[in-house]
């Protein structure tokens, strides 16, 4: 989930199962309590959080210790305690932080002290990331959720399943992590437990992030080197903790909404780093915060508990999401070459008397020079985290290779009883929480029960899945789907009202094989004919072969640019059919690589077609009769070909597809690749052939194409697609042959690939000759409307489209379009310019959706 991508940046546990230790409640000196207060043994890692009603429980050995009690925006404490074999009662009143002020001393001029302490700050980012080489931690996670509104269609179902308006879900998981420099982690799941299910295990995928990285999850950090082009900073004050001076800084962005944050952050003097910060942002309409609180351990600052809050609502949801996360590092690898003995002077305010070279070795030069500049640091650290990547590169690690994770679940994870939470459990439970789990085991005794009378859910067969439809699970990794045939009902004017039965069976084994086979039934009432095909899928994640055969009514272009439901619509209510068929008897074998040398990957597809024209059934009508509109025969116009129609004919065609993405990288997780998506272009060149020895049809095409998905920015993005070729031969061809473009002339869309024109007629322009394409698609969500922040942080975005189509019978087709999209999250509204040259040929009007119907 995106959200849990951009906020969980680090992860903990307290796992002292000792009988002794100290408890209590941290509140205000009014007696309000501190939820989420931090707990921790001074310099070290060992700590805990009080819960949301400010107690807390912190078990330790027997011995003395100096405990630091923290909240942000309050003064931390300290307390010396001798601990025995019982738990000591210790109530703590923390006071409310004073900042103080100081006059500008870095540098001259009106400009902000944030902004010097910023530069630093960045400047030594990565530099901080790089100290540790390696750790391992225990971790203990709670999540909690709480709905306070859940849909009436949906609400009676959920109860059944313990979900209710006003009644917490709680989760709790206990892990072992394991790093190493720079992106390797090993994650055992010792333990876990929820309020709705503990049959199966429900670990969270671990994904750490951190806010000194430059994004996380498309989100920019204030740390991220182009921070000053999304935020303005302002420096409040400072105070002093655990021997630190903390200057405490305005996050301003300069147009909040998805993709940055806002709130205070706090840094530490003279090293820069992270002493804690309180950051909000949004997604999707939905409000989040973040807290973390770092500790000094081992002479550097690292992450020691964190708490994240969600609320907002979703598609007729509504509710809040605590997580809350405790950590105890046991083995600290630091990196000896950096350490922080360094003075980091603003590039902008001060000079320094040397420059080192961004050639030399940081290490060296932190031995031998204390001082740098905050631009030639950042340089500095580029160069050295290049050479670790060589080094990497020599013990035979892919360049290519951004993270490794290993997740392992223990036997035992979901089975561990009440007694062991009790002992092990660093955040003792609210009211709420421990209701949770009261109404978890009374739900749990009733399914029992009710398991015992009946077979599992997952093979039960219901009458609302003729309406529904639904996925069966038959038990050793096999399923059995069933579509609902009202969902696929369809009205064209060449099959009249039609009707699909789906079904598929497929089977899983291994790590990544599957065997699938998909029979399709089709009955056309105005044809009274029953057809369909089988298509049968063996392979795993590197290849796949493909066996279908039948007999269909097909769309002439064979890419679909009609969806149905548009088609039924248009052609019912506004006497328009847009959707031009032909029959064909076929059989197909397609066969593809995948991921060859992570980069490349093979298609090639052999099929025989026998075609056959079909024409209008003489009794298809519209339900009204509209004046303006009328149904044209199903034989297309082309500006090319003057009679698009064909005789019975036979046609094999070799269709050959290879794609290169040479900037593609991926991760391993539990030892499978896992490809992320390139940020570079991609390259593909297709060659398709009629053969003619084979068939009736004689021609061979060339074409290549270029897309790239690129992101601008936290708000911004392109994507463009562009594609040309043209026919080598065209011996013998009919007009399915010819090469169709995906046109559109229906007012209402759900589904928009690339190279999606938005007015294009679907075959007017299609040729047997030359042709060029060009679409690029620009996303903002700061642009004109997007500007207004109430609309902004509601999720919506724009676009700028250009579509552009030349071929020989029309040189310069272009189509102009501004969109708003994600209008109450699922609507896209689109205003298109057409034009041919130079000539303005109208306006148009496309409303679409991004829900995807059916399977």
């Amino acid at each position: 989930m995106r959200v849990a991508l951009l906020l969980i940046i680090f992860f903990g546990l307290q796992s002292q199962l000792n009988a002794g230790g100290i408890k209590g409640r941290i509140s205000t000196a009014k007696g309000e309590a501190l939820a989420y207060a931090g707990v921790a043994v001074k310099g070290t890692s060992n700590g805990t959080m009080a819960n949301e009603e400010g107690e807390y429980e912190f078990a330790l050995a027997p011995g003395s210790y100096e405990i630091v009690f923290q909240f942000l925006g309050f003064k931390s404490i300290s307390k010396n305690i001798t601990v025995g074999s019982d738990f000591t009662e210790m109530n703590v009143v923390l006071e409310e932080q004073a900042l103080n002020l100081r006059e500008a001393t870095i540098g001259k001029g009106k400009e902000d002290p944030a902004y010097s302490i910023m530069r630093r700050a960045i400047a030594k980012a990565r530099f901080h990331q790089l100290q540790l080489r390696g750790y391992t931690a225990k971790v203990y996670s709670r999540s909690t959720a709480l709905p306070t509104k859940i849909p009436y269609l949906v609400e009676r179902r959920l109860k059944k399943e313990g979900v209710q308006e006003g009644k917490a879900i709680l989760n709790e998981s206990v892990a072992e992590i394991r790093y190493r420099r720079p992106a390797s982690y090993t994650q055992k799941i010792v333990s876990t437990r929820n309020s709705l299910d503990n049959s199966i295990p429900s670990p969270n995928e671990y994904i750490l992030a951190s806010l000194y990285s430059p994004e996380i999850a498309g989100t920019i950090s204030p740390l991220s080197p182009k921070a000053f082009a999304y935020y303005r900073f302002e420096y409040e004050g400072y105070f002093e903790d655990q021997g630190q001076l903390v200057n405490k800084i305005k996050v301003i962005p300069r147009a909040y909404g998805e993709g940055v944050f806002k709130g205070s952050l706090f840094i530490l003097e003279d090293r820069w780093a992270i002493h804690s910060y309180d950051l909000q942002t949004t997604t999707s309409g939905l409000n989040i915060s973040a807290k973390q609180i770092f500790s000094p351990v081992q002479n550097v600052w690292i992450p020691v508990n964190q708490q994240f809050r969600i609320n907002g609502s979703y598609l007729g949801f509504a509710g809040e999401f605590k997580y809350l996360v405790s950590l105890t590092y046991q083995k600290l690898d630091v990196d000896p070459g950096l350490k922080e003995d360094i003075v980091i002077t603003d590039h902008k305010k001060e000079n320094v008397a040397k420059d080192a070279s961004r050639k030399e070795n940081l290490e060296k030069l932190i031995q031998d020079q204390k001082q740098f500049s905050t631009k030639n640091f950042r340089k500095l650290t580029k160069a050295y985290e290049k050479e670790q990547k060589k080094e990497r590169k020599i013990e035979g690690s892919s360049d290519r290779l951004v993270r490794q994770d290993s997740i392992i679940i223990d036997s035992m994870a979901n089975k561990r009883d009440t007694t062991y939470w009790q002992a092990l459990r660093p955040i003792p439970l609210t009211k709420s929480e421990v209701t949770s789990y009261v109404l978890q085991d009374s739900i749990k005794v009733v399914k029992d029960s009710i398991r015992e009378k009946r077979k599992p859910d997952s093979l039960a067969f219901r009458p609302l899945h003729l309406v529904t439809g639904n996925t069966y699970a038959l038990g050793n990794r096999k399923t059995f789907y069933f579509k609902s045939p009202l969902l696929s009902i369809s009205y064209n004017t060449v099959e009249g009202n039609a009707i699909n039965i789906l079904t598929e069976w497929e089977k899983k084994w291994g790590k990544s094989y599957r065997f699938n086979i998909s029979p399709l039934v089709r009955y056309s009432f105005g044809r009274k004919r029953v057809y369909g095909n089988l298509t049968t899928n063996i392979g795993n994640n590197k290849w796949n072969l493909m066996l279908s055969g039948g007999e269909m009514a097909s769309q002439i272009n064979n890419n679909n640019p009609i969806p149905p439901l548009p088609n039924s619509i248009g052609a019912r209510f506004f006497d328009r059919n847009l959707m031009k068929l032909y029959q064909k008897q076929y059989g197909r074998a397609e066969f593809s690589l995948s991921n060859i040398a992570d980069v490349l990957s093979f298609n090639a597809g052999l099929e025989f077609e026998h075609r056959k024209e079909l024409f209008n059934q003489e009794s298809a009508r519209p339900i009204f009769f509209w004046s303006q509109y009328y149904y044209t025969p199903n034989r297309p116009e082309n500006r090319e070909l003057q009679n698009t129609g064909f005789p019975i004919h036979n046609a094999t065609i070799l269709d050959l597809t290879a794609t290169v993405r040479p900037w593609r990288r991926y991760l391993i997780r539990n030892g499978e690749k896992r490809y992320l998506r390139s940020k570079g272009p991609s390259f593909s060149m297709n060659y398709k052939t009629g053969l003619g020895f084979a068939g009736d049809v004689d021609y061979s095409m060339l074409q290549g194409s270029i897309r790239q998905n690129l992101s601008l920015g936290p708000r911004s993005n392109l994507e463009y697609y562009v594609n040309g070729g043209g026919f080598l031969d065209t011996k013998q061809m009919y007009f399915p042959d010819y090469r169709h473009f995906m046109g559109n002339e229906f007012f209402f869309q759900y589904a928009y690939p690339p190279d999606q024109f938005r007015m294009l007629q679907y075959y007017r322009y299609s040729t047997s000759s030359w042709f060029f394409q060009a679409h690029a698609i620009w996303t903002s969500q700061r642009f004109a409307l997007t500007r207004i922040e109430a609309l902004r942080i509601t999720g919506i975005s724009e676009t700028l489209q250009l579509h552009y189509l030349r071929v020989p019978t029309i040189r310069n087709y272009t189509e102009a379009v501004y969109g708003i999209d994600d209008i109450l999250r699922i609507i896209r509204l689109e205003a298109v310019a057409q034009f041919h040259g130079s000539h303005f040929k109208g306006m148009g009007w496309r409303v679409g959706t991004s829900i995807k119907f059916g399977r």
